[in-house]
């Protein structure tokens, strides 16, 4: 575990030198899903036994690595600027290199080696989970996977043809306001359940990961940008803003 975490923190100094090259400390977002398929790789090919729920462990964190790492970057890529968020701490902060290296850098590598916890548990220990309760898991997790492509695919098909004044409300934001980061949750959810089989503590992955999308970063900065949006404020009151509205589509 120690070797996997030092690797990590290796790469995040790389990651941290790029952005001092480019400027731009919107790599630290691009390496986030990539972060977590060095770990999950490590752990697998060099630490583990290589069991069932092992090999389907790595192998769904590396789905959702790629996906994350492959969508954040196209979405960087297209704006040819530093994130709003870091460009804006750029112009605010005193020491920036200092801090951004505390604060953008050391601070993921913390978060992820905390939200990481169900793959070390799985990959540095022989216990086997429950063969079904196991299934059920990797089944509703790689469901989840599809579901936030889905719905990066939308919004990417929306902001193509996306005028000024216009939000998106339909196909899957017609029934919570951030499917990808409600399916994040649950998908770190599933294979929390999974590893808890080895140790309660595989749970606090989810929870860190949880309270970061929902309440601190992602969700409330989005809403943030909305403020005063009439059109978004009508929107938002019949549609909630993690769980799916269950009523909509069992009307469906």
């Amino acid at each position: 575990m120690i070797t996997i975490l030092t690797t990590l923190f290796m790469l995040y100094i790389f990651v941290f030198l790029t952005s001092l090259y480019l400027k731009d400390n919107s790599v630290a977002d691009i390496f986030w899903g990539f972060g977590f398929m060095v770990i999950a790789g490590m752990g697998f090919f060099f630490y583990s036994d290589e069991t069932l729920a092992q090999t389907l462990i790595t192998f769904l964190v590396f789905l959702w690595g790629t996906r994350l790492t492959l969508h954040i970057g196209m979405k960087n890529l297209s704006h040819g600027k530093e994130d709003a968020r870091y460009a804006k701490w750029r112009e605010e902060w005193t020491y920036v290199k200092t801090r951004s290296f505390f604060q953008v850098y050391m601070l993921q590598w913390i978060v992820m080696c905390i939200i990481a916890t169900p793959i070390f548990l799985i990959h540095l220990n022989e216990y086997e989970p429950v063969f079904l309760l196991s299934l059920l898991g990797w089944t509703v997790a790689l469901f989840g996977f599809f579901y936030e492509l889905r719905a990066d695919r939308e919004l990417a098909l929306f902001m193509k043809t996306k005028k000024k004044w216009q939000i998106l409300t339909e196909w899957l934001r017609e029934y919570h306001r951030y499917p990808q980061y409600f399916w994040e949750s649950a998908f770190w959810l599933w294979i929390s359940i999974i590893a808890s089989q080895v140790s309660i503590f595989a749970f606090v992955g989810w929870i860190v990961i949880t309270i970061i999308v929902r309440y601190v970063t992602w969700v409330p900065l989005l809403e943030k940008r909305y403020e005063g949006d009439k059109k978004y404020a009508k929107y938002s009151k019949h549609t909630p803003i993690f769980l799916p509205a269950w009523n909509k589509i069992f009307q469906k």
